[in-house]
């Protein structure tokens, strides 16, 4: 007789027929280098959790469609029994869509090639999509469930949050039914925040809640209690902290006064809890959600988008690198005097393991480097006729479009003029004439208008500063995540028409160009955006973390030996550092590329610091 999976009745989780209580923590193997997963994984258990809960991206397992990554970073299958070896129950949020702060809630930009896609719904398109992504996904670790044979994943969540997005109850049931065909036999549920809890729930599934402060908490409960009074009550997602825009004012911090409050009164009334974030981790390369309402509903200081950081610290119980915190030594107190209540996988492998320091290597001095049309000779490159049309819709990548990254749209003009632009152009446009910049505007204005006074070669530098992953009940923000160019421009009233477009996506195809192409000294680069490269000798036998203090840069990325870091913007802030993974440094040679499209700084170095600055 196999053993008996997660079951939820008379108040309690059982498992196996053991009465216990779920302590979880979120870690999401995507933002962690996968050589620090053991080290997280152990400090998880070490903290008195017996569960780890983990999304799954779509847009990172297939980036393409039907070409599948399971690779690396994102081992799944890996990271799964990693956790069971570490004595940990798995819950899986494999979406389709898991919001997370990450890139259109984790779904695959090349869905918006489809000019009429509704994304989370019954369109059939999605849905077939969806259908063959779980058929490729869920094969991977169905096998790995507790009821087949003991393995560590005990329940699985339908969709996310979706009572806050809509009230669709066939897309839950036909999401509930791709996953029962493709093998999931676990406990399943819904998790709601406090604008969806209903909306989101499906019959005989159960109702998780996700809150922070106590009031919200109060109010789902009563919920929950109404609706499912015989049932186990979790709250799915407990928030330790939060997240940052570009643009704010500080790093958002949770006081461990009003921590530990909430926690108190969740461990008591809810008696069930999953930490949101237990570890943050890195919103590494270009993966980083964003923010955006609709009509009169605004975010801060007025404007309708805001692009969330690198960091995705969240002010967790882990720090970006994994180090322990006062939430960390808190929660394990808090957790202790519940242990005879938990039961656990197994036992936790070894205690935690000490971190290497952060180390301050020696300045990169960045003396080549490549013009922005050098760049470009490595992009892909496509003419179009007629009205200039978005990343996503471009006829490249086998179909695919174009996914993240800037797109340059260049067309050589006759004369100069008042320049009118209707309608948003996302999400941040740079316009160049014969090299030289003439203005920057952003997807928050949304009618631009400027001069030109000469004609010559237009280029409009644009970046998908990334595409929102949340969007409020009875708005339309998601199905318009299209980068890029989708406007009309004009030039004193004449319409323009005919782009050559390239595809700055620093891919691993374009890296590879950018590299044969020859690099001219640092001296020669005399505007930008542009390219910079230099090197960091490593001697030392351990590598260690460190960060880039990216003060007196504009905008951009940083790529480490093929790996790009992810973004910088300092004078927004309110990040003005990168992490950077010891274990994605090498001994000997490592190469550092910056691209720059802001600003040439004074002093073209790299600098190092042993300390974040998080704002």
């Amino acid at each position: 007789m196999g053993a008996r999976g997660l079951e939820a009745r008379d108040h309690w989780f059982w498992i196996n027929g053991k009465k216990t209580r779920l302590f979880s923590g979120a870690m999401h193997y995507f933002r962690i280098p996968r050589e620090y997963w053991k080290d997280r994984l152990i400090k998880l258990r070490s903290s008195g959790c017996n569960v780890l809960e983990t999304y799954v991206p779509w847009n990172l397992h297939e980036p393409r469609r039907e070409e599948y990554n399971f690779k690396d970073m994102l081992d799944l299958r890996a990271y799964v029994k990693l956790a069971e070896e570490c004595g940990l129950f798995v819950i899986l949020r494999p979406g389709p869509y898991i919001c997370s702060e990450w890139d259109l809630g984790g779904l695959p930009s090349w869905l918006l090639s489809d000019s009429e896609m509704k994304l989370r719904s019954t369109y059939q398109p999605f849905i077939k999509s969806v259908e063959s992504y779980f058929q490729e996904l869920l094969p991977h670790v169905t096998d790995l469930q507790y009821s087949n044979g003991g393995g560590p994943i005990i329940a699985w969540q339908i969709e996310n949050e979706y009572g806050s997005f809509g009230d669709d109850t066939d897309y839950l049931l036909q999401i509930q039914k791709m996953m029962k065909e493709n093998g999931v036999c676990e406990l399943v549920f819904t998790s709601d925040n406090e604008q969806g809890l209903l909306n989101g729930a499906v019959d005989r599934v159960l109702m998780t809640a996700n809150f922070q402060n106590i009031e919200l908490g109060k109010e789902m409960l009563q919920i929950l209690q109404e609706k499912q009074p015989s049932m186990p009550r979790m709250c799915m997602e407990f928030w330790t902290g939060w997240f940052d825009h570009w643009g704010d004012s500080k790093h958002q911090v949770w006081p461990l006064n009003e921590f530990e409050e909430s926690l108190k009164y969740t461990l008591e009334e809810y008696g069930n809890i999953n930490f949101y974030m237990f570890h943050g981790g890195t919103n590494f390369a270009f993966m980083n959600g964003a923010n955006e309402q609709t009509e009169n509903d605004q975010l801060k200081d007025g404007q309708d988008y805001l692009a969330d950081v690198t960091s995705y610290d969240y002010d967790a119980l882990l720090t970006e690198r994994g180090d322990t915190t006062p939430k960390y030594h808190l929660t394990v107190e808090l957790l202790s005097t519940y242990k005879s209540e938990v039961v656990y996988l197994g036992d936790c492998p070894t205690t935690i393991v000490t971190l290497p320091a952060p180390h301050q290597y020696d300045d990169v001095m960045l003396n080549t480097g490549l013009s922005m049309d050098e760049v470009l000779r490595s992009a892909v490159s496509v003419d179009i006729k007629g009205n200039a049309v978005t990343m996503e819709m471009l006829p490249v990548n086998n179909g695919n479009g174009q996914s993240y990254g800037w797109i340059l749209y260049r067309k050589t003009i006759e004369k100069g003029g008042k320049v009118n632009v209707k309608g948003q152009v996302r999400d941040r446009t740079l316009v160049f004439l014969d090299k030289k910049l003439v203005t920057t505007f952003d997807c928050n204005t949304p009618e631009f208008q400027f001069e030109l006074e000469a004609g010559g070669v237009l280029d409009l530098l644009i970046e998908n500063m990334g595409r929102t992953n949340y969007q409020p009940i009875n708005k339309d923000v998601m199905n318009s995540q299209r980068k890029g160019l989708n406007n009309t421009i004009t030039v004193d009233g004449v319409e323009l028409t005919d782009w050559s477009v390239y595809c700055l996506d620093f891919s691993e195809d374009h890296l590879a160009g950018i590299k044969e192409e020859k690099f001219l000294p640092i001296d020669e680069i005399t505007s930008g955006p542009a390219l910079y490269r230099g090197h960091l000798k490593v001697t030392s036998l351990s590598l260690a973390d460190t960060f880039i203090d990216m003060s007196g840069w504009g905008k951009g990325i940083v790529i480490l030996n093929g790996r790009n870091l992810g973004r910088y913007w300092p004078v927004k802030g309110p990040t003005k550092t990168l992490y950077v993974p010891g274990v994605w440094l090498s001994q000997g040679d490592n190469e550092f590329m910056v691209w720059e499209t802001d600003q040439l700084p004074a002093v073209k170095t790299l600098k190092f610091t042993t300390t974040p600055n998080l704002g």
